[in-house]
């Protein structure tokens, strides 16, 4: 994930460099300016002086190039533009009036950079899910999500984390209307080991629910898992049912389950849901695959609701946390 992002925000960052340092070179001499830079690692006092009176006092016009050079880039990769007026704001504060040198201005270029990232970035702790999860019993999770995001993977991938976890989990097959999702879930139930809860296709999805929640305090289970029927839109009969499985089970968490490959529809699917539906964190399927990554730094920012996980691969523990600072620095250091 960030493959193209990265590559086009070191070449944004490099050429941001090389006008600042144009503007140090009518200042200094030239010959000067090279020997700074063979000297740097043998003589870092002595460079560190001769830096100070070669510096460059950053002004919001330097600002508003590094912007303009980060932007184009940004956009290409599917950050969403309440985001880059963030990262704008944030480089105004962090740059402006700041004195860089030869030396150093790149390393505060991606400083800036890097700080504006990780604070876009919301992000759940794996620990405090499980805390969660492990406050109440049965536990209910609603996903939701439209179709063809891999919102059924995604539910056994989760499973597959709280079992390991010294949990039971129950699954709910109250998707009744994608043909083969019940299936579908019924062999990740299997190779799992766990409990499915299903009716036929055209049941009452709500009624599927109310049953695995009944069946979870039967048998003791920790965690009940709501599978539901996707749409490529959110047309009245979805909202309605979705409402009716909200009613019955009285999820104590719902997550949305978003595709990355989707670029910024993701981030307006998202919007649709948490309007429409409401949810309290998301988890992003395909990130692994998605070169761009720009929708994923988008998404808790624009819903202001954190990221709990990322998939990271095909297999069931393929899931993984997104860090922010991590992220940030994965992202402007390679």
């Amino acid at each position: 994930m960030f493959d193209f992002l990265k590559k086009k925000l070191k070449d944004s960052i490099d050429a941001i460099q090389g006008k600042i340092l144009k503007k140090e070179e009518k200042e200094i001499d030239k010959n000067v300016a090279e020997e700074i830079k063979k000297v740097e690692k043998r003589e870092p006092e002595k460079i560190k002086k001769t830096s100070s009176i070669l510096s460059h006092k950053i002004t919001e016009d330097d600002v508003s190039d590094i912007y303009a050079g980060i932007k184009e880039s940004l956009i290409d990769n599917n950050v969403a533009m309440s985001v880059l007026d963030e990262i704008h704001n944030d480089l105004k504060k962090e740059l402006a009036g700041e004195s860089v040198s030869i030396i150093n201005s790149k390393q505060k270029i991606e400083e800036a950079i890097k700080k504006s990232i990780s604070k876009v970035i919301v992000s759940e702790k794996k620990e405090r899910f499980l805390d969660l999860v492990r406050s109440k019993k049965p536990y209910i999770i609603l996903f939701v999500g439209v179709n063809g995001v891999g919102k059924t993977t995604t539910i056994a991938k989760v499973a597959n984390l709280l079992k390991r976890e010294g949990l039971k989990p129950v699954l709910s097959a109250s998707d009744t209307f994608r043909a083969a999702s019940i299936e579908q879930l019924e062999v990740h139930s299997k190779r799992l080991g766990l409990d499915l809860i299903k009716h036929t296709y055209g049941a009452d999805p709500a009624a599927v629910a109310y049953d695995a929640i009944s069946h979870a305090k039967s048998v003791g289970a920790d965690v009940v898992l709501i599978d539901t029927a996707g749409r490529s839109d959110m047309n009245k009969d979805l909202i309605e049912e979705l409402a009716k499985v909200r009613r019955v089970s009285k999820p104590d968490l719902t997550i949305f389950v978003g595709d990355a490959l989707t670029g910024n529809d993701l981030v307006k699917q998202a919007k649709i849901f948490d309007e429409k539906v409401g949810f309290d964190m998301s988890i992003v399927a395909k990130a692994d695959v998605d070169k761009k990554g720009g929708a994923v730094l988008s998404l808790s920012y624009v819903t202001k609701k954190p990221i709990l996980f990322i998939g990271s691969g095909q297999g069931y523990d393929d899931l993984a946390t997104l860090d922010p600072e991590r992220t940030a620095k994965f992202i402007i250091e390679g």
